[in-house]
């Protein structure tokens, strides 16, 4: 869950301030990269007065990461300013690596084609994003 809050700043540009918050406490969500764009462009520069994980600026393109979200960290808060109007930070681009599907889906075994017979198996779930866009 994501949200943003913006304040326009005659001469500074916006405030915005972006918070999540993991609500299936079940689920674990690896390399989290939330993509804004912010362009730096009209005299105003990127400023960022929080960052709960880390954050990189370069191309346009500010990426929040937070490398676990999970019961123990399962909120975070970016507040930044930055030149531009409230519509110059859409689209949001979010990535995320799970160990585990949203549904409880497993293996409960493997038979050989034509014989029935169990044989030996390993399995190993990943689950992550192709795309994920708020807009």
């Amino acid at each position: 869950k994501q949200w943003y809050q913006r304040r326009v700043r005659a001469g500074r540009g916006c405030d915005v301030n972006i918070e999540y918050e993991l609500q299936d406490t079940s689920l674990e969500l690896y390399n989290v990269i939330i993509s804004i764009p912010v362009s730096t462009q009209g005299g105003v520069g990127l400023t960022v007065a929080q960052c709960d994980g880390s954050y990189d600026h370069s191309h346009g393109v500010l990426q929040w990461t937070v490398p676990l979200v999970d019961r123990s960290n399962s909120s975070g808060t970016l507040e930044f300013t930055a030149p531009g109007s409230a519509d110059s930070f859409y689209p949001v681009g979010v990535s995320f690596n799970m160990n585990s599907p949203f549904c409880d889906i497993r293996v409960s075994g493997v038979n050989a084609a034509g014989s029935d017979q169990s044989v030996p198996y390993t399995t190993e779930c990943t689950a992550f994003t192709e795309q994920y866009s708020i807009e």
